[in-house]
Order: C-alpha cells, then structure tokens, then sequence
C-alpha cells in the first residue's frame, strides 16, 4: 500500500451487477466522485422519469441518498480531494475480473497524485 493513502470499499455486492452490465455492454466501468463516489458502466440504463443511472455501485459510507451530507462531504474531500472526477477502468483488467470471479470487495486508495486499486476477498 502507498504511504499516506487513504481508502474506500466497494462492496461486491453492489460492484458486481455494474461490472456484469459493463461487460455486457462490452464498456468500461467509471469511478466517479461528484455527488458521493462511487462507479457505474459507461454504457447503462437510466430511469426514463428521473434520467437517474439506475445501476451504481457508491463507496460504503459515501452514498448521498443514504447518508447525510455533513457526514460523508468532508471525509471523501479529505480521502481524495476537493474537485469532481472520472477515471475510467476497462472491465477485464485483472482487479475487476477478480472481483467479479472471486465475489471480492474492492478497495480504493488514493494519495494526491495516484489512484490504486486492489481486491479485498471475503
């Protein structure tokens, strides 16, 4: 792990319909960070009343619809900084295949200029 990283989870559970919906769209998947962080496939459905991306994976702890703003906007801005994001993961790199093969969590680290990403198996 790098020195000073802090770190996410993304739990398998909600990880893995978003992986399978990359994969069958033949897309990558987004890691996201605006409105809470979390990740979603470049290619998927949206409600047709809302627009809203109907399959998202948050970050445990980071999902605004779940929790409070004041208790998830300052933790995430000091995990990974203050500016909005997209990074884009191709879905058959190894760590997102073995989250997909192996039901592994995801953990996310981040330090001010890197992004790393590692399996968690249960």
């Amino acid at each position: 792990m790098m020195k000073d990283a802090r770190s996410v989870i993304f739990k398998a559970e909600s990880l893995i319909p978003v992986i399978q919906e990359a994969m069958k769209n033949q897309c990558a998947v987004f890691l996201v960070k605006d409105h809470g962080l979390y990740m979603m496939s470049e290619k998927n459905k949206s409600d047709p009343n809302t627009g809203k991306v109907l399959t998202l994976s948050y970050a445990e702890g980071f999902n605004p619809d779940l929790v409070e703003f004041d208790d998830w906007y300052y933790e995430l801005r000091d995990i990974c900084g203050g500016d909005d994001f997209c990074e884009t993961l191709v879905v058959t790199e190894n760590v997102l295949q073995t989250v997909f093969i192996h039901n592994a969590d995801l953990n996310v680290s981040f330090t001010p200029t890197q992004i790393w990403y590692r399996p968690v198996k249960r």
